[in-house]
Order: structure tokens, then C-alpha cells, then sequence
């Protein structure tokens, strides 16, 4: 199943970033060849230089979009949520469930070696989708639901019970699918750092 489906992209460019994200995560960005997009992709060769030029240029749009597509899903969860917490089971969740669905997407923004293929690019942390799981964690401050700590404290200590889960799914070290284990480790890792754990359990 296809992931990305960015709006004013032709047919062949949706079908030549899909198959570069999958091509990227399995076989690296050097060890991919413009014959294998081809070759996964069905888009000719001619149609892939017309479209990126090269595939350094594939790379820099397949992260662009893929953040931009990340962002969006992430805005929409956020406004059907209010509080901090709802806000941090909802995008952890969010984040299981793309994680099982779509795997290549998790691995190749969590596992993929960026800067090795684009040097330009910032810290894939620093993007707008990380800040904004860090933003969730400041709310929970401002509220007073969260213990005052540095923020990346407090990130690092929810988030990232969250997605070393994840990895492990992703390894295939998990007994069941990963979003089977959204209540606990959501709870526990809200309970790190959380003035009162909630006691509310949410189902998707």
C-alpha cells in the first residue's frame, strides 16, 4: 500500500517516490540505481530525469513530502484533541499505527543515515514534526499535568518509551502488532513524567 500521495504530483512521481522510499529503506540510497526505481517503479527512465533530474533530487523530495504529509496528519490530530495528554496517546498511537502499517515510512525516518545522502539537511529532530510531539509535552507543562523539567527531558523520557517500542516492532522482537501495546506503554511512559497519571483509556 502506497504511503505518499502528495497533491499536484503527477501519477509516475507518486510512483517513483513510493518506490524510492521502499528501494531507500531496503537496499540504501548507494546501493539504489536509477534502473531499480525503474524496475520497481514501472516509470521509464526518461520519465524519472524529467521529473527529479537525479536521484539526489528524489531524495530531497521524498523527505520534503514525507514530513509535509506527517505534518498534515499530525495538524489533524491535534485538532480533535485538547488536552496534553489526549494529545500525546493520540499521536502515539498515531505513531504505532503508521509504524504497522507502513513500516518503510518509520524506518526511513527513524533508522536512515540522512546526512550521508543529503549533508544539507537539518537534524531530521529539529524538523516541524518532532517539535510538534515536543510541543504536546509543554502543553502538558503549561497545564500542570507534567512535571517542570527540561523539555528534551521530557520529551526523551515519553517519546521515546514510544518509539523504542516501536524499533522493536520494527525488528520483529514483539509478540504481537505493535499498536496491541498502546495503553501500557502510553501510560507508563506519561507516568515518567506526569504530576498524576491519567485515568482515562482511550481505544482506536
Amino acid at each position: 500500500m502506497s504511503y505518499l500521495n502528495p497533491a499536484g504530483f503527477s501519477d509516475a512521481k507518486k510512483k517513483i517516490l513510493n518506490s524510492a522510499l521502499t528501494l531507500f529503506v531496503e537496499k540504501g540510497f548507494f546501493n539504489t540505481s536509477i534502473p531499480d526505481l525503474v524496475a520497481h517503479s514501472g516509470v521509464s527512465t526518461g520519465s524519472i530525469y524529467h521529473g527529479f533530474k537525479d536521484k539526489q533530487k528524489i531524495a530531497e523530495t521524498l523527505m520534503q513530502q514525507l514530513l509535509l504529509q506527517i505534518e498534515a496528519e499530525q495538524s489533524s490530530i491535534l485538532e480533535q484533541h485538547q488536552d496534553a495528554w489526549s494529545r500525546f496517546y493520540a499521536l502515539s498511537a498515531w505513531l504505532m499505527q503508521t509504524a504497522q502499517n507502513h513500516p518503510h515510512v518509520m524506518r526511513f525516518i527513524l533508522n536512515a543515515r540522512h546526512k550521508e545522502f543529503m549533508p544539507e539537511l537539518d537534524p531530521i529532530c529539529s524538523s516541524q514534526p518532532f517539535m510538534t510531539l515536543r510541543s504536546v509535552i509543554q502543553q502538558g507543562m503549561d497545564e500542570g499535568c507534567v512535571r517542570q523539567m527540561d523539555l528534551m527531558v521530557a520529551a526523551s523520557s515519553s517519546y521515546g518509551g514510544v518509539l523504542r517500542l516501536i524499533q522493536l516492532g520494527l525488528d520483529q522482537m514483539l509478540e504481537r502488532p505493535i499498536i496491541s501495546y498502546l495503553d501500557d506503554i502510553t501510560h507508563c511512559c506519561w507516568h515518567s513524567i506526569s504530576i498524576q497519571d491519567p485515568q482515562t483509556t482511550h481505544h482506536f
